[in-house]
């Protein structure tokens, strides 16, 4: 038996040695490894020296060029600027230096940019106060609509910069075309003739907004037709009428039944709903890059004047109105009128919705001149303070008659 086991043992022996053979190579293999690290690092630099060959540029941006305009077919107040002029575009361009020195985050004012004689002028005076002789433009829906339906609309370039021109309401009527400020510019002017209390209002919308994109919309027309069947529906109650037969039904009974039918109804509108929802999902546009960088402009109609019983916004590129609260509009920089230019001071994060349309409130709304219609929200006792250390001649108020350099729209 011992005999038999012996070999066994050498036969162990050997495969330990084996093992030991096999455990005394780390170097061979580390070497090994070293060996394809270094090829891979001479591929990679050689793969790194071809790379370096290509040369990437980016692509041109190719902007569309400007429409061209004579001169000589304008008046001298297209051409030049008055001393009031020049006056107001520096008090201006001071508001501006401020507001970028306070506020270095935001995005600059949309204050004076060229018109079509390259001439820089203040945006208030590009509101020209017009009532036309035509009483299907009296009402807001008549004047947005003819707006709308008479001009085609242009894009801005680049869509998240404002635009270094604006054009007058009498040249964009003359082309029949124009962007979301000239829209809005025409609209208001005919808004505020009219007795509207409108502004034109700067910010940032949605995609669909921004390009007029109404696929996703109720047809209005759809609308009118649903109030009109609703209207019909009620009916008169006259004064002499006979009494219905008394009913003899059992009131547990209906009231079972009536509670049936909710519960069929419930179901059933439930399961509508969420189909309606699956459907919205599907439908759901992609995803927009640009979203809440895309600059636009529409028309703000604030409650008060011409009987106005709430403020709503309007969209000078379709002619329709939406709440102040619309998920259409992302942000609002600054709103103007033909009088004074304000610039908002309100948290933005969820759109427009909460904000605050009180003028008067500066914790709200900076505004530029003091000549505002508005009551004015003043803490007397700061401003006493304030005043305490200046001598009466020093207390000046400045204020500034806005006017206008457009000519007459109606001559268009």
């Amino acid at each position: 038996m011992e005999s038999n086991n012996l070999p066994q043992i050498e036969t162990n022996n050997t495969n330990e040695e084996d093992d030991t053979q096999q455990i005394s190579d780390p170097d061979n293999a580390l070497n090994e490894e070293g060996d394809l690290t270094e090829e891979f690092t001479e591929d990679a630099e050689a793969l790194k020296e071809e790379l370096a060959k290509i040369i990437v540029h980016p692509p041109p941006v190719e902007t569309a060029p400007l429409e061209d305009f004579d001169p000589a077919e304008f008046p001298s107040s297209y051409k030049e600027n008055l001393p009031k002029e020049n006056l107001v575009l520096q008090y201006a361009e001071n508001f501006r230096r401020q507001y970028v020195h306070l506020y270095r985050d935001r995005k600059p004012l949309f204050l004076n940019p060229v018109n079509e004689c390259g001439v820089e002028k203040f945006v208030c005076t590009s509101i020209r106060v017009t009532q036309l002789s035509y009483g299907q433009l009296y009402n807001w829906d008549g004047a947005s609509e003819f707006v709308a339906d008479f001009l085609n609309f242009e894009m801005l370039d680049p869509p998240y910069e404002l635009p270094s021109r604006l054009l007058s309401s009498t040249s964009v009527l003359k082309r029949q075309k124009g962007n979301c400020f000239e829209y809005s510019t025409l609209l208001c002017s005919l808004l505020i003739g009219a007795g509207y209390d409108a502004y034109v209002v700067s910010g940032y919308a949605s995609r669909e907004t921004c390009l007029a994109d109404e696929s996703r919309e109720v047809c209005p027309l759809l609308k009118a037709k649903e109030e009109e069947k609703q209207e019909e529906k009620k009916k008169e109650l006259k004064k002499y009428t006979v009494k219905p037969p008394k009913d003899l039904r059992s009131k547990f009974e209906l009231k079972q039944e009536s509670r049936r039918i909710s519960e069929k109804e419930a179901e059933i509108e439930k399961r509508k709903k969420e189909e309606e929802d699956k459907q919205a999902e599907l439908e759901k546009p992609p995803r927009d890059p640009l979203h809440g960088l895309r600059v636009h402009a529409w028309v703000l109609v604030l409650s008060g004047k011409r009987e106005v019983p709430e403020s709503f916004y309007i969209e000078p590129f379709t002619g329709l109105s939406h709440s102040v609260e619309s998920m259409n509009y992302l942000g609002i920089e600054s709103l103007w009128n033909n009088q004074n230019y304000w610039v908002n001071m309100q948290d933005c994060s969820e759109g427009v919705k909460g904000l605050s349309y009180d003028l008067g409130d500066c914790t709200r709304w900076e505004y530029m001149f003091t000549n505002t219609d508005r009551s004015l929200l003043q803490l007397p006792e700061v401003e006493d303070d304030l005043l305490d250390g200046l001598d009466d001649e020093e207390v000046t108020i400045i204020l500034f008659m806005i006017f206008h350099y457009v000519t007459n729209v109606y001559n268009t």
